[in-house]
């Protein structure tokens, strides 16, 4: 069983000609609603993935907080709902007609998830083969998971958004899962190359000790550990349409893969093949995709698809790279 504790969202999105500025008053040309938050998202990855999934979050007394329960209530998910008198976590997004967007979150009831929550519930984490954290809810409710059930089952940890505060406990994490710029943020520099930020990922690893997998986003992902360190490669001729979700689906398929008795590197090209599902079609949730999507993309794929080399061969890999930007 999987558990996964986190926030969920009602998400308001406003198509609007540009991003309104100061003092200004612009019309919107379509507002779309929609179940969001990365623990909502991920619940849904495991569960259309078929695995049993029981979600821990937090959702207001009000009317979205029903919106989402219900929305939920669609996937084979356990639901263990926190509901402080508080309004439930919203985002309003503005989307520009160029794809750009201004987000404001209102945090909201994900602000109450927490220890006693956490306590409340113990039944269900003690009973967890893995659990799936992120950063969307207080860093001292995942420290307190982190540290009461980091050595009784694998922890997968997505620090999004990250901030720096969550050094302090992070390296008891199992697995770590930042994108370039969460990356970026927790190693407190930025990157002039690829090749530097793996170079760097490689060394924060050694010092935190826990597994590392930095998604690379159309560059793929690279994994470091103790023991062994490698690259697996994105999958090649993806019609992409909206990559939003993909990082939400990567860390649900991973978790369904090592849960299954996967070893690391066919988990992490499976957590692949998902993700790039995802990228194929718009929204989150709805484009986390099935079992049955990744078998049969998996079966179109050449034998060696998704390709993985060890970070020995970091010139070869490096080389990939510029090939697809020339592309």
């Amino acid at each position: 069983m999987i558990v996964v504790v986190g926030s969920t969202n009602f998400d308001i999105v406003l198509k609007v000609h540009h991003l309104t500025r100061e003092g200004e008053t612009s019309s919107a040309s379509l507002l779309q609603q929609y179940l969001g938050g990365k623990g909502a998202n991920q619940a849904i990855g495991v569960a259309k993935l078929n695995s049993k999934c029981c979600f821990l979050t937090s959702l207001g007394n009000d009317w979205a907080g029903g919106f989402l329960s219900n929305k939920l209530s669609e996937f084979d998910i356990s639901l263990f709902a926190n509901r402080p008198d508080d309004f439930s976590g919203q985002a309003f997004i503005e989307v520009d007609d160029l794809g750009v967007n201004r987000i404001i979150i209102y945090p909201g009831a994900n602000g109450s998830l927490n220890k006693d929550f956490i306590d409340q519930n113990s039944h269900i984490l003690s009973k967890a083969d893995l659990i799936l954290l992120q950063g969307e809810i207080p860093w001292s409710t995942n420290l307190y998971i982190l540290e009461k059930y980091g050595n009784k089952c694998p922890i997968i940890f997505d620090p999004a958004p990250a901030v720096p505060i969550m050094l302090e406990g992070i390296e008891k994490a199992t697995y770590l899962t930042p994108n370039e710029s969460e990356f970026s943020i927790l190693s407190g520099r930025q990157y002039k190359s690829l090749e530097e930020m793996i170079e760097a990922a490689r060394l924060f690893q050694r010092s935190i000790g826990s597994n590392l997998i930095l998604k690379l986003g159309e560059n793929g992902c690279a994994y470091f550990s103790d023991t062994e360190s490698f690259f697996v490669f994105p999958i090649e001729g993806l019609e992409v349409v909206d990559t939003t979700g993909a990082g939400d689906s990567f860390n649900s398929a991973l978790a369904v893969a090592l849960e299954s008795g996967e070893n690391i590197r066919d988990a992490v090209k499976f957590a692949v093949l998902a993700s790039g599902i995802s990228t194929m079609s718009e929204g989150t949730s709805s484009a986390m995709p099935t079992g049955l999507e990744v078998r049969k993309l998996k079966s179109k794929l050449s034998e060696n698809q998704p390709e993985l080399v060890d970070l020995d061969d970091t010139e070869s890999y490096l080389q990939y790279v510029q090939y697809l930007h020339k592309k």
